[in-house]
């Protein structure tokens, strides 16, 4: 990738941060260190305070995309089971993409189960796609994970000048790429006086975070759509 590009963009994020309409995502992220504990008595409960926010519900909620109520409805059905594809998801020391599959391979499993019991709502799917999936590794470990949006990502390596362009997605070399990025981010001053002035909010996550270099990979991508 190329230091000037990656420099520069920076410079250009610093002055819209304060704007963006994803500050809210700080605050779930707050939320879900705290609430979030597999070892309660009562998993949907659990689970719906962890993912929650007051402001914008979009990542898990929106028209024909129900992620986090479809993982309630599977609670209902199979709580040992949802427990173990999360207890499995955030087994650091295995392969990530081994369990990003093996979580959709359970939701898929569940989704029909659902369907043979003839439950309601109907949903056309389980929305457990690999945004979700990753925002939940997000949400559980801040510092090593961020979202994944492939035309985010591939937008953001086009704009640096990387080579080797992902024909998949690829979201181990995002999180990489993305702990890369928040370095020099952090070496931003303008950007990090921004930064603090946003965190004052303690209802914020505070801690070490890639939801800065995941927003700006989706400023880069909605920058690139207005310039198409």
């Amino acid at each position: 990738m190329n230091l000037q590009a990656i420099q520069e963009t920076i410079t250009q994020y610093a002055l819209v941060l304060h704007d963006r309409p994803n500050l809210y995502v700080w605050t779930v992220q707050h939320r879900f260190q705290h609430h979030w504990d597999l070892q309660s008595m009562d998993l949907a409960d659990m689970f719906d305070r962890s993912l929650q926010s007051d402001i914008n519900r979009r990542i898990w909620s929106r028209q024909g995309y129900q992620p986090k109520e479809i993982i309630l409805q599977f609670i209902q059905i199979d709580p040992h089971l949802v427990h173990l594809m999360f207890t499995d998801l955030f087994r650091q020391e295995r392969d990530l993409n081994g369990r990003i599959n093996r979580f959709q391979f359970h939701a898929d499993e569940l989704i029909q189960r659902y369907r043979e019991l003839r439950r309601k709502p109907h949903y056309a799917g389980h929305d457990q796609d690999l945004e979700i999936i990753t925002f939940y590794l997000a949400m559980r470990f801040p510092a090593i994970c961020a979202p994944y949006h492939h035309d985010a990502f591939l937008s953001s390596l086009v704009r640096f000048q990387a080579r080797d362009l992902p024909v998949i997605p690829d979201p181990e070399r995002w999180m990489k790429v993305a702990r890369t990025l928040l370095t020099f981010q952090m070496k931003n001053q303008d950007l990090m006086n921004q930064y603090q002035m946003i965190r004052k909010d303690l209802s914020r996550y505070q801690g070490d975070t890639l939801l800065l270099p995941w927003d700006m990979a989706l400023w880069i991508l909605e920058e690139q759509k207005q310039i198409n």
